[in-house]
């Protein structure tokens, strides 16, 4: 389990540092802090069944996607995402991207960033465009639906076809 201060570095060198653990809130909330190079990879479009999502960019321009529609953040905007509305973000510029976000509730979250950095640390996954990664995400979300799913028909048969392909080939989730 997370904890304040705990840093998840991704292969394509973002970075993920929770600045208020599920534990410390009871779980009402976790608040990370996110690091985000240009080129860093993004989750697909998605929904949370039963949290909100808040992001308040602290530095460069974050790029945020909320019910199709897209709107370009700047240090001291923020965004937030109500439940069950498809979203994500992406880092467009040429610069580093640092965003506070806030999972109200927590839903785990930490729990799926966390297993998301071992498990590409424990495949040796060292690089943001590895053909791996779309696969093993897919899998992951799929372990995870209280806190992630995708929110529209075709993403659903694109996460369900990339985690069948990662099983067809033999991917693993399971980390030590």
């Amino acid at each position: 389990m997370a904890k304040a201060g705990d840093r998840f570095e991704m292969p394509d060198g973002s970075i993920y540092e929770v600045t208020a653990a599920a534990a410390d809130s009871g779980g009402d909330f976790v608040e990370m802090i996110f690091t985000l190079p240009p080129g860093s990879v993004s989750p697909p479009p998605h929904v949370h069944a039963g949290l909100t999502e808040d992001y308040e960019v602290l530095e460069g321009a974050l790029d945020v996607m909320r019910g199709g529609s897209w709107e370009t953040l700047t240090p001291g905007q923020s965004a937030s995402v109500p439940p069950a509305t498809v979203h994500t973000f992406k880092n467009r510029t040429k610069t580093v991207v640092r965003v506070r976000n806030v999972h109200r509730p927590a839903a785990r979250f930490e729990d799926f960033i966390e297993h998301a950095c071992r498990l590409m640390r424990a495949r040796n996954i060292t690089r943001g465009k590895d053909p791996r990664i779309p696969a093993y995400l897919s899998m992951l979300i799929l372990e995870y639906p209280e806190t992630l799913a995708p929110g529209r028909g075709r993403d659903r048969v694109a996460l369900k076809t990339l985690a069948g392909l990662g099983r067809l080939f033999r991917l693993r989730t399971d980390v030590a």
